[in-house]
């Protein structure tokens, strides 16, 4: 597992966002990066993954969701 993000359970998220076909973009500012659908179109799914959420916990975990819930599959 590389090393994404500095949190841990947040870059274990992201890992998973990778291995399911997502790609990840890296951003500045609030927005530590942003996930993309592997649906290459303009209504695909995206999600920005903040650098330092209030929860990082509850962060990670609504990505997981946001990957396994996506139509996209």
């Amino acid at each position: 597992m590389a090393k994404i993000h500095p949190n841990k359970e947040i870059s274990a998220a992201i890992e998973y966002a990778l291995e399911n076909g997502y790609r990840f973009e890296k951003s500045n500012g609030h927005a530590f990066g942003r996930l993309l659908c592997p649906h290459n179109h303009r209504d695909g799914c995206s999600m920005q993954v903040w650098s330092t959420p209030r929860s990082p916990e509850n962060h990670a975990r609504r990505i997981v969701q946001f990957i396994d819930n996506c139509p996209h599959k």
